[in-house]
């Protein structure tokens, strides 16, 4: 390989479509049985997932479910410019108390920098509240790249109508609704796209 392309895929800025070593893959379960099986057996691991969202906290529902599997399996739990404080209180009536949670506040460009080395180190699970102009491709293949090590990010964003393909495991639209929220399923593996799925 020309030395020039190799170091291109070090930084991560070509994207390989194909990698020699086989991945050994697992699912953390969504805490949604209908999700579960949309996403062919729940949130990719290793892997790099992004939520859109259309509502402010619409998330919870899809985030506490994995933080206390992730709080099960031991792994460390960092959060990266979460939208509001965490607090002792919600974490233990959440049984998310007894684990060590990492906060990690940042302008953007630092943070897509801290995600990439939380997402190189073992036995970890990473929560990052980024705005759609630095989830670029380039940024995002970086963090997919540094996930592959075995540990899973989710990366929260804003609604996006730029469907500029990125590697994410899994790309979803939340929103709420009345009776609690839906989603759109905009990328995943087992699959084509699936459009408004509501969840209670």
């Amino acid at each position: 390989m020309q030395p020039n392309l190799q170091r291109l895929i070090e930084q991560g800025v070509v994207w390989q479509g194909q990698t020699k070593a086989e991945q050994t893959t697992g699912y953390v379960k969504t805490g949604f049985s209908k999700l579960d099986e949309l996403l062919g057996g729940g949130w990719q691991t290793p892997g790099l997932h992004e939520w859109q969202l259309n509502d402010s906290f619409s998330e919870q529902r899809l985030l506490l479910p994995l933080a206390q599997q992730a709080i099960e399996q031991g792994l460390a739990v960092f959060w990266v410019n979460p939208p509001a404080q965490l607090s002792a209180a919600g974490l233990h009536y959440h049984d998310l108390g007894n684990a060590m949670h990492i906060v990690v506040e940042a302008k953007q460009s630092d943070a897509c920098w801290a995600l990439e080395q939380i997402l190189r180190t073992k036995n970890t699970m990473a929560f990052a509240w980024l705005s759609q102009k630095e989830t670029t491709a380039s940024n995002v293949r970086r963090w997919y790249k540094a996930a592959e090590s075995g540990q899973t990010g989710i990366v929260i964003t804003e609604f996006s109508h730029n469907l500029e393909a990125r590697p994410y495991s899994n790309r979803l639209k939340v929103r709420l609704t009345e009776g609690g929220f839906a989603l759109d399923i905009l990328k995943r593996k087992s699959g084509w796209p699936v459009e408004n799925i509501e969840l209670k």
